[in-house]
Protein backbone atom coordinates (compact mmCIF):
# COMPACT_ATOMS: atom_id res chain seq x y z
CA UNK A 1 0.00 0.00 0.00
CA UNK A 2 2.84 2.37 0.37
CA UNK A 3 4.11 2.04 -2.61
CA UNK A 4 0.96 4.15 -3.73
CA UNK A 5 2.19 6.74 -1.77
CA UNK A 6 5.38 6.79 -2.22
CA UNK A 7 5.59 7.06 -5.93
CA UNK A 8 2.64 9.77 -5.85
CA UNK A 9 0.31 7.27 -7.15
CA UNK A 10 -2.97 8.00 -5.83
CA UNK A 11 -5.11 8.69 -9.03
CA UNK A 12 -4.75 4.93 -8.98
CA UNK A 13 -6.11 4.32 -5.63
CA UNK A 14 -9.03 7.16 -5.86
CA UNK A 15 -10.05 5.34 -9.38
CA UNK A 16 -9.82 1.84 -7.58
CA UNK A 17 -11.90 3.31 -4.82
CA UNK A 18 -14.58 4.77 -6.68
CA UNK A 19 -15.28 1.77 -8.68
CA UNK A 20 -15.41 -0.22 -5.72
CA UNK A 21 -17.56 1.86 -3.96
CA UNK A 22 -19.71 2.19 -7.05
CA UNK A 23 -20.15 -1.87 -7.22
CA UNK A 24 -20.10 -2.30 -3.56
CA UNK A 25 -17.12 -4.06 -3.25
CA UNK A 26 -14.37 -4.61 -0.14
CA UNK A 27 -10.82 -3.16 -0.85
CA UNK A 28 -8.68 -5.91 0.76
CA UNK A 29 -5.08 -4.12 0.95
CA UNK A 30 -1.99 -4.65 2.70
CA UNK A 31 1.46 -2.67 3.91
CA UNK A 32 4.23 -4.01 5.55
CA UNK A 33 7.48 -3.08 7.25
CA UNK A 34 8.20 -0.83 10.22
CA UNK A 35 6.78 2.42 8.22
CA UNK A 36 3.36 1.95 7.26
CA UNK A 37 0.38 3.61 5.58
CA UNK A 38 -3.30 4.16 6.16
CA UNK A 39 -4.83 4.20 2.92
CA UNK A 40 -7.82 7.08 2.18
CA UNK A 41 -10.24 4.50 0.55
CA UNK A 42 -13.83 4.10 1.42
CA UNK A 43 -14.41 0.39 2.06
CA UNK A 44 -11.69 -2.00 2.68
CA UNK A 45 -9.56 -4.45 5.06
CA UNK A 46 -6.30 -3.47 5.30
CA UNK A 47 -3.67 -5.80 7.04
CA UNK A 48 -0.65 -4.61 8.38
CA UNK A 49 2.45 -6.17 10.35
CA UNK A 50 1.60 -2.72 13.65
CA UNK A 51 -0.88 -0.25 13.70
CA UNK A 52 -2.38 1.01 16.90
CA UNK A 53 -5.51 -0.41 18.50
CA UNK A 54 -7.46 2.75 19.73
CA UNK A 55 -7.39 4.20 16.14
CA UNK A 56 -8.56 1.00 15.15
CA UNK A 57 -12.37 1.32 13.25
CA UNK A 58 -12.48 -2.75 13.01
CA UNK A 59 -11.40 -2.64 9.29
CA UNK A 60 -7.23 -3.34 9.95
CA UNK A 61 -6.10 -6.34 11.20
CA UNK A 62 -2.36 -7.61 12.18
CA UNK A 63 -0.87 -10.52 10.09
CA UNK A 64 2.36 -11.63 11.54
CA UNK A 65 5.80 -11.43 10.63
CA UNK A 66 6.54 -14.67 8.79
CA UNK A 67 9.92 -16.28 10.05
CA UNK A 68 11.80 -19.59 9.19
CA UNK A 69 11.14 -22.58 11.59
CA UNK A 70 13.65 -21.95 14.20
CA UNK A 71 14.06 -25.27 15.43
CA UNK A 72 17.45 -25.61 13.11
CA UNK A 73 19.13 -23.10 15.28
CA UNK A 74 18.64 -25.64 18.32
CA UNK A 75 20.76 -28.55 19.64
CA UNK A 76 20.31 -31.40 16.95
CA UNK A 77 17.90 -28.88 15.14
CA UNK A 78 15.24 -30.22 17.65
CA UNK A 79 12.98 -28.26 20.10
CA UNK A 80 13.66 -28.89 23.91
CA UNK A 81 11.25 -27.25 26.57
CA UNK A 82 11.67 -26.69 30.04
CA UNK A 83 10.26 -29.34 32.03
CA UNK A 84 11.34 -28.15 35.12
CA UNK A 85 9.56 -24.88 36.40
CA UNK A 86 12.01 -23.09 38.74
CA UNK A 87 11.42 -21.09 41.83
CA UNK A 88 11.73 -17.54 39.77
CA UNK A 89 10.68 -17.34 36.02
CA UNK A 90 13.78 -17.18 33.87
CA UNK A 91 12.93 -14.45 31.32
CA UNK A 92 15.54 -13.89 28.79
CA UNK A 93 16.43 -11.43 26.27
CA UNK A 94 19.06 -10.33 23.40
CA UNK A 95 18.22 -7.37 21.45
CA UNK A 96 18.99 -3.65 21.01
CA UNK A 97 18.34 -2.51 24.56
CA UNK A 98 21.00 0.04 25.34
CA UNK A 99 19.51 3.85 25.05
CA UNK A 100 20.87 7.18 26.95
CA UNK A 101 19.62 10.88 26.99
CA UNK A 102 21.67 10.66 23.77
CA UNK A 103 19.36 7.88 21.93
CA UNK A 104 16.19 9.22 23.14
CA UNK A 105 17.16 12.83 21.96
CA UNK A 106 18.03 11.44 18.24
CA UNK A 107 14.73 9.38 18.32
CA UNK A 108 12.58 12.11 18.88
CA UNK A 109 14.30 14.71 16.91
CA UNK A 110 14.19 11.54 13.84
CA UNK A 111 10.60 11.86 15.03
CA UNK A 112 9.76 14.80 15.44
CA UNK A 113 11.22 16.06 11.89
CA UNK A 114 8.87 13.29 10.16
CA UNK A 115 5.95 14.86 11.69
CA UNK A 116 6.74 17.95 10.48
CA UNK A 117 7.50 16.70 6.75
CA UNK A 118 3.85 14.81 6.95
CA UNK A 119 2.51 18.60 7.85
CA UNK A 120 3.75 19.40 4.29
CA UNK A 121 3.01 16.42 2.53
CA UNK A 122 6.58 15.22 2.76
CA UNK A 123 6.34 12.16 4.44
CA UNK A 124 3.91 9.42 2.98
CA UNK A 125 3.51 7.21 6.28
CA UNK A 126 1.67 6.92 8.87
CA UNK A 127 2.88 8.92 12.30
CA UNK A 128 4.55 6.60 15.13
CA UNK A 129 4.31 7.79 19.02
CA UNK A 130 6.99 10.19 19.79
CA UNK A 131 8.86 8.34 21.86
CA UNK A 132 12.56 6.08 21.92
CA UNK A 133 11.58 2.67 21.55
CA UNK A 134 14.60 1.75 22.31
CA UNK A 135 15.00 3.45 25.71
CA UNK A 136 11.63 2.30 26.87
CA UNK A 137 12.44 -1.23 26.39
CA UNK A 138 16.02 -0.42 28.25
CA UNK A 139 13.73 0.83 30.92
CA UNK A 140 11.74 -2.43 30.81
CA UNK A 141 14.78 -5.01 31.49
CA UNK A 142 15.88 -2.44 33.85
CA UNK A 143 12.91 -2.84 36.06
CA UNK A 144 12.83 -7.19 35.51
CA UNK A 145 16.64 -6.91 36.23
CA UNK A 146 16.24 -4.46 39.14
CA UNK A 147 14.04 -7.13 41.04
CA UNK A 148 14.80 -10.33 43.31
CA UNK A 149 11.89 -11.72 41.78
CA UNK A 150 12.85 -12.35 38.12
CA UNK A 151 16.15 -14.42 37.54
CA UNK A 152 17.23 -12.27 33.91
CA UNK A 153 19.76 -13.42 31.17
CA UNK A 154 19.75 -10.21 28.90
CA UNK A 155 21.80 -9.59 26.31
CA UNK A 156 21.63 -6.03 25.14
CA UNK A 157 23.01 -4.29 22.02
CA UNK A 158 23.53 -0.72 21.31
CA UNK A 159 23.27 -1.07 17.59
CA UNK A 160 20.49 -3.77 15.67
CA UNK A 161 21.73 -7.35 15.90
CA UNK A 162 25.17 -5.67 17.59
CA UNK A 163 25.89 -3.88 14.53
CA UNK A 164 26.88 -7.03 12.87
CA UNK A 165 28.05 -6.29 8.81
CA UNK A 166 29.73 -10.19 7.53
CA UNK A 167 27.89 -13.00 6.67
CA UNK A 168 30.27 -14.94 9.56
CA UNK A 169 29.34 -12.12 12.16
CA UNK A 170 25.20 -12.43 11.35
CA UNK A 171 25.89 -16.33 11.82
CA UNK A 172 27.20 -15.83 15.09
CA UNK A 173 25.02 -13.16 16.13
CA UNK A 174 21.90 -15.91 15.08
CA UNK A 175 23.13 -18.65 16.96
CA UNK A 176 24.32 -15.30 20.48
CA UNK A 177 20.44 -14.93 19.82
CA UNK A 178 18.99 -18.35 19.82
CA UNK A 179 20.96 -19.43 22.90
CA UNK A 180 19.69 -16.84 25.06
CA UNK A 181 16.27 -18.19 23.77
CA UNK A 182 17.48 -21.91 24.74
CA UNK A 183 18.47 -20.58 28.00
CA UNK A 184 15.48 -18.99 28.96
CA UNK A 185 11.53 -19.56 30.14
CA UNK A 186 10.07 -16.28 29.22
CA UNK A 187 11.13 -13.69 26.40
CA UNK A 188 10.23 -10.05 27.08
CA UNK A 189 8.43 -8.88 23.39
CA UNK A 190 8.66 -5.14 22.57
CA UNK A 191 7.80 -3.22 20.03
CA UNK A 192 11.07 -1.89 17.66
CA UNK A 193 10.70 1.00 14.97
CA UNK A 194 7.34 -0.14 14.15
CA UNK A 195 4.42 -0.82 16.37
CA UNK A 196 4.84 -4.82 16.44
CA UNK A 197 7.73 -7.51 17.89
CA UNK A 198 9.75 -9.47 15.84
CA UNK A 199 10.61 -11.42 18.79
CA UNK A 200 7.06 -12.19 19.59
CA UNK A 201 7.24 -14.50 16.46
CA UNK A 202 10.65 -16.23 16.86
CA UNK A 203 9.66 -16.40 20.98
CA UNK A 204 6.31 -18.44 20.24
CA UNK A 205 8.45 -20.23 17.28
CA UNK A 206 10.97 -21.20 19.59
CA UNK A 207 8.26 -23.25 22.53
CA UNK A 208 8.74 -20.33 24.86
CA UNK A 209 6.70 -18.37 26.60
CA UNK A 210 6.24 -14.78 25.55
CA UNK A 211 6.16 -11.77 28.22
CA UNK A 212 3.87 -9.38 25.88
CA UNK A 213 4.48 -5.99 26.46
CA UNK A 214 1.65 -4.31 25.28
CA UNK A 215 1.93 -0.89 23.09
CA UNK A 216 -1.19 -0.19 21.94
CA UNK A 217 -0.47 -2.12 19.37
CA UNK A 218 -3.07 -4.98 17.69
CA UNK A 219 -2.18 -8.77 17.41
CA UNK A 220 -2.87 -11.58 15.10
CA UNK A 221 -6.35 -13.60 15.54
CA UNK A 222 -7.45 -11.34 18.18
CA UNK A 223 -10.73 -13.09 18.48
CA UNK A 224 -9.03 -16.59 18.35
CA UNK A 225 -6.38 -16.98 19.62
CA UNK A 226 -6.32 -16.18 23.17
CA UNK A 227 -3.40 -14.02 24.00
CA UNK A 228 -4.26 -14.09 27.35
CA UNK A 229 -3.07 -17.26 28.45
CA UNK A 230 0.24 -15.47 28.29
CA UNK A 231 1.59 -12.63 30.40
CA UNK A 232 0.18 -9.74 28.75
CA UNK A 233 1.74 -6.32 30.46
CA UNK A 234 -0.69 -3.18 29.57
CA UNK A 235 1.07 -0.03 28.84
CA UNK A 236 -0.22 1.39 32.37
CA UNK A 237 1.17 -1.74 34.33
CA UNK A 238 4.83 -1.51 32.63
CA UNK A 239 6.08 -0.12 36.22
CA UNK A 240 5.36 -3.72 38.32
CA UNK A 241 6.24 -5.74 35.04
CA UNK A 242 8.16 -7.89 37.34
CA UNK A 243 5.64 -8.29 39.74
CA UNK A 244 3.15 -9.40 37.32
CA UNK A 245 5.59 -12.28 35.54
CA UNK A 246 6.75 -13.12 39.22
CA UNK A 247 3.00 -13.63 40.56
CA UNK A 248 1.88 -15.63 36.52
CA UNK A 249 4.56 -17.98 36.90
CA UNK A 250 4.13 -19.05 40.36
CA UNK A 251 0.67 -19.52 39.84
CA UNK A 252 1.22 -22.16 36.93
CA UNK A 253 1.53 -25.63 37.87
CA UNK A 254 5.08 -27.83 36.64
CA UNK A 255 2.26 -29.30 34.06
CA UNK A 256 0.99 -25.64 33.49
CA UNK A 257 4.24 -24.30 33.11
CA UNK A 258 5.21 -27.23 30.15
CA UNK A 259 1.76 -26.88 28.28
CA UNK A 260 1.93 -23.22 28.48
CA UNK A 261 5.62 -23.59 26.44
CA UNK A 262 4.02 -26.51 24.05
CA UNK A 263 1.06 -24.01 23.30
CA UNK A 264 3.23 -21.38 22.32
CA UNK A 265 4.58 -23.50 19.52
CA UNK A 266 1.47 -24.87 18.47
CA UNK A 267 -0.57 -21.53 17.82
CA UNK A 268 2.74 -20.59 15.95
CA UNK A 269 2.41 -23.64 14.04
CA UNK A 270 -1.25 -23.45 13.41
CA UNK A 271 -1.96 -19.58 13.04
CA UNK A 272 1.30 -17.46 12.71
CA UNK A 273 3.21 -19.35 9.75
CA UNK A 274 2.69 -18.07 6.30
CA UNK A 275 1.11 -21.46 5.07
CA UNK A 276 -1.22 -21.28 8.07
CA UNK A 277 -2.31 -17.87 8.14
CA UNK A 278 -3.01 -17.43 4.60
CA UNK A 279 -5.05 -20.68 4.82
CA UNK A 280 -7.08 -18.77 7.65
CA UNK A 281 -7.39 -15.76 5.94
CA UNK A 282 -8.19 -17.73 2.06
CA UNK A 283 -11.03 -19.62 4.66
CA UNK A 284 -12.23 -16.28 5.93
CA UNK A 285 -13.02 -14.28 2.72
CA UNK A 286 -14.39 -17.25 0.73
CA UNK A 287 -16.75 -17.67 3.85
CA UNK A 288 -17.45 -13.91 3.74
CA UNK A 289 -18.02 -13.54 -0.13
CA UNK A 290 -20.57 -16.21 0.58
CA UNK A 291 -23.19 -14.40 2.44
Amino acid sequence: MGYYYVHKKEAFLKNIDALSTKHGKLIICATKGDMEVTPRLTNYHLYRMGGYHTKNKGNQFAYPVFIKDPAPNFSNGLLTFHEIKTQKPVAGFCGQAKGGLKKWAVDIARGAYRRALKLIAQWPYDNEKLESTTVKRSHILDLLEKSPLIQTNFIRHTKYRGGVKTKEEKEENTKLFFNNMHQSQYIVCYRGAGNYSVRLYETMASGRIPIIVKSNNNLPFEGEINWNIFPVIGENNISDIAELVASFHTELSDSQFLHLQQEARRIWEDYLTYQSFMRRWLDKYVLLFKQ
